[in-house]
């Protein structure tokens, strides 16, 4: 790869948008000559999506940037890695997973500064059901990421069970965001072939109108909180309390984390269209990140206690 650019893609979407399968079905069927480096970009202090990453696949070289979005508070961290990977030399490609909660503009910009990168078109995931939800179509960083990608490619469409569902939804879309490009993912060679590879990028270091300004408080991790929580192993949780905890808490926009239920352990994805519990590997403690719009006052006293009234007595487990 001497004197060629790497390539970039910036996948992109909204928290619990499906960024992060997303990329494990792309590893898993890249080129075995191919190598890999993926920066991923978590909210909260641990890092849920990266170990998940590192257990489904082929996962090559994970970076890791915790503790705020690298579009404005951890820019600085996400710079640097994109330095140390330019300068080891051997990647092929560069993915990048920003914060559910960012914007791609200051992303963007940060790339085309470089003279080694080539930005690609960048990707924008949307969870087909939160078309229907206002809550969501209210938020101002949800509307930038897709206003600001090149491509829309809406997820969890395997859900629907009827046709013109998918089609109502997708007209939903298109009156929302008029000409804006969208696909339905339907499989994984349709997502690699159509859509990765390719050069037609409208992004351009002339397309200026397209990047964030740090002044507009609107689109900022600072209206955000993260709040984590860690739990003995042999505590055992309710799925169906602490999904209840979840849903009578409507500033919650995204909960996460391995945790060991009743049924065993299991890989905890809540997000605003719905929940599920995967089984997952046993580990030395329950990790429970919680994403919320920040209020004026502070709720995680009450979600402390609320969290742990969802705990049942460990010899209820069915292990």
């Amino acid at each position: 790869m001497v004197n060629e650019k790497i390539p970039v893609n910036i996948i992109t979407g909204f928290l619990g948008s499906g960024k992060t399968t997303a990329i494990i079905k792309l590893l898993n069927n890249k080129p075995s000559t191919d190598h890999w480096a993926v920066i991923i970009n978590e909210f909260g202090k641990v890092s849920i999506d990266s170990q998940t990453l590192r257990s489904s696949a082929d996962s090559g070289n994970i970076y890791e940037v915790s503790g705020g979005c690298i579009c404005c508070s951890a820019k600085g961290y996400f710079r640097e890695n994109l330095e140390q990977i330019i300068a080891i030399g051997s990647f092929s490609r560069i993915i990048i997973e920003p914060s559910g909660l960012g914007g791609i503009g200051m992303v963007s910009e940060i790339v085309l500064t470089m003279s080694n990168l080539k930005l690609l078109q960048i990707i924008c995931l949307v969870d087909i059901f939160g078309l229907e939800l206002e809550k969501l179509q209210r938020l101002p960083i949800y509307r930038n990421q897709i206003l600001k990608a090149d491509v829309i490619v809406f997820t969890k469409c395997d859900l629907l069970t009827e046709k013109t569902t998918e089609n109502r939804l997708v007209e939903k879309f298109k009156s929302l965001f008029p000409g804006k490009r969208s696909f339905i993912n339907r499989g994984d060679e349709f997502f690699w072939t159509t859509l990765f590879d390719s050069d037609d990028c409208s992004f351009t270091e002339e397309n200026n109108f397209r990047m964030i300004s740090a002044a507009d408080t609107q689109l900022t991790d600072s209206n955000f909180h993260a709040f984590s929580y860690y739990f003995d192993a042999a505590t055992i949780f309710s799925k169906d309390k602490l999904i209840n905890v979840f849903k009578d808490h409507p500033e919650i926009l995204r909960a996460k984390g391995h945790i060991h239920t009743v049924e065993g352990w299991r890989l905890l994805n809540f997000t605003l269209s719905g929940s599920l519990f995967e089984p997952s590997p046993g580990k030395g403690q329950s990790e429970l990140i919680l994403i919320t719009e920040r209020l004026q006052s502070n709720p995680e006293q009450n979600l402390e206690l609320e969290i742990n009234s969802a705990i049942v007595e460990p010899q209820k487990s069915a292990e």
